[in-house]
């Protein structure tokens, strides 16, 4: 037998020889031998007869070979789908090899028939950046997402959320117009790849990412209003569910909140990203603190310490915040005093780190907000102000404070923040409880708020329970019921100090 490199030479000269004369029964010989080394692994094509190797094809029509598995393979036979899905995995490398290639085979592929192979061949194309025309390769993207087919999405997830990945970013990379385009076809892939609307998905952060970049906070929010319970970790395609990417959703979807000006909501997703559990600490989770804070403040007029069970890294690195100069600490000080003008000097003499941060609009909206956070305290406190009183305790200017008064008691109270009277003839303002209302208005806000409550509830139980029964916790409780038995009187108590959400 010849050397490799010999026997390459003549099976190209064999192949070519023969390509005219009998191309088809080639093709069909290699897809077969193709298929052989799919199924028996790469180290069974190093054991097979020269035979194959003269059959191989070079790698002008390797292409072809794939083309002719995912027409042959594209069924509604699961079995089909998983011999093409292991064939399309073991030639990965081979598909960005020939990358060039891709946009003429995709040319002889339905996109609804053969899904599973237009996933692999997209995500092999894009992860290359190998296209002629990034805007008509877009358009191809596009609409392979709105009309791919499911079942075979589901089957291949992880080439498929690929796609979406790299299609977010041209995108993003394309402008504003081809931002809002992919928004739609990036809805239709979310909904196609969850088996329900409560699981997330690698795809919700793509979305809720270029969201951010074309400034739709409205579209991002509405997948927001959709909570998640559960993630794609057990169907053996979690190759793109990350840490990275699950801590994004969150962390993006605060930013959206606050755009959308949800504070509360903002601030509860961002106490997710801060209570995840880190052993060091990562960018997204630095700047969270820094947005929490500043959230908080705006909404809230003070900043609530973390749970008791946030990562020791973030306690740390909220102590350390003051000690290295922070602003966020300073700024925080300020605000609990009430010193406007103490206020407005921090944020000037650290413009440089606060526009680094990109949160110049949150502190302009915090130094905003010291008025109607001593306004609402003022309110707590007295029946009745006069509007000269009330400019002197929230810091109004003197030169006109009637008029500052007034402004600022009007959109509080249209804004539902406050209840309020004003008197023109007397110049007094009358706060009122408003209970009335309260009992109309709020009956069925806590009615929908305790059918949430109890909902949630029973999904914790639901969850305990499913947790105790499986196979996992009962193996690991025995065996630890059998280390404390043999442990003797001095053994700890089984099960002590153990919490199965730590298997």
């Amino acid at each position: 037998r010849p050397p490799r490199s010999e026997l390459s030479a003549i099976a190209a000269k064999e192949w070519r020889s023969l390509h005219d004369s009998d191309l088809s029964a080639l093709r069909a010989a290699a897809a077969a031998a193709l298929a052989e080394r799919a199924a028996r692994g790469r180290a069974s094509w190093r054991r097979a007869p020269s035979l194959v190797w003269a059959l191989r094809p070079p790698a002008d029509d390797a292409m072809d070979i794939v083309i002719h598995q995912i027409t042959a393979l594209s069924t509604k036979n699961d079995s089909d789908l998983k011999k093409l899905k292991d064939f399309l995995r073991n030639e990965q490398e081979t598909l960005k090899t020939n990358a060039s290639g891709i946009e003429q085979a995709l040319q002889s592929l339905d996109p609804v028939q053969n899904t599973l192979g237009v996933s692999f061949l997209l995500a092999a194309q894009l992860s290359t950046s190998t296209y002629s025309d990034a805007r008509q390769t877009f358009a191809y993207v596009s609409a392979f997402l709105r009309t791919a087919d499911e079942q075979q999405v589901k089957k291949g997830s992880v080439p498929f959320m690929s796609v979406c990945k790299s299609y977010a970013q041209m995108a993003i990379d394309l402008g504003q117009q081809m931002m809002l385009r992919s928004l739609m076809p990036l809805r239709c892939a979310l909904e196609t790849l969850r088996p329900n609307a409560e699981t997330w998905t690698p795809v919700h952060t793509e979305f809720l990412r270029v969201c951010l970049q074309c400034k739709a906070y409205h579209l991002g929010a509405a997948i927001l209003d959709v909570p998640v319970y559960d993630m794609p970790v057990t169907s053996g395609n979690c190759a793109h569910v990350t840490p990275e990417s699950f801590l994004c959703y969150f962390y993006y979807g605060a930013l959206l909140r606050i755009g959308v000006r949800e504070f509360s909501k903002a601030v509860q997703m961002l106490l997710v990203v801060l209570t995840w559990p880190a052993s060091c600490l990562s960018a997204t989770q630095a700047d969270a603190y820094k947005k929490y804070v500043l959230v908080s403040l705006k909404s809230h007029g003070e900043v609530k310490a973390l749970p008791v069970y946030t990562s020791h890294i973030i306690q740390k690195f909220e102590q350390n915040d003051g000690q290295n100069d922070g602003y966020v600490v300073e700024l925080t000080q300020a605000f609990k005093q009430g010193d406007a003008t103490s206020l407005q000097r921090i944020a000037d003499e650290k413009a440089a780190a606060i526009k680094t941060d990109d949160n110049d609009d949150l502190v302009k909206q915090v130094l905003e907000s010291l008025q109607r956070h001593k306004l609402l305290t003022l309110t707590k406190t007295y029946l009745t102000l006069s509007m000269a009183e009330i400019a002197k305790q929230v810091g109004l200017p003197e030169a006109s404070p009637n008029e500052e008064v007034e402004a600022l008691l009007f959109d509080m109270i249209s804004g539902g923040e406050i209840n309020a009277r004003i008197d023109q003839t007397t110049g007094n303002v009358s706060f009122d409880e408003g209970l009335d209302d309260l009992d109309i208005a709020m009956v069925p806000k806590m009615q929908d708020r305790l059918q949430q409550i109890l909902g949630l509830a029973q999904r914790v139980a639901n969850f305990e329970r499913e947790v105790v029964s499986s196979e996992a916790y009962i193996r690991k409780t025995t065996a630890m019921e059998g280390g404390a038995v043999a442990g003797g009187a001095g053994a700890a108590p089984a099960g002590g100090g153990y919490d199965f959400m730590d298997m």
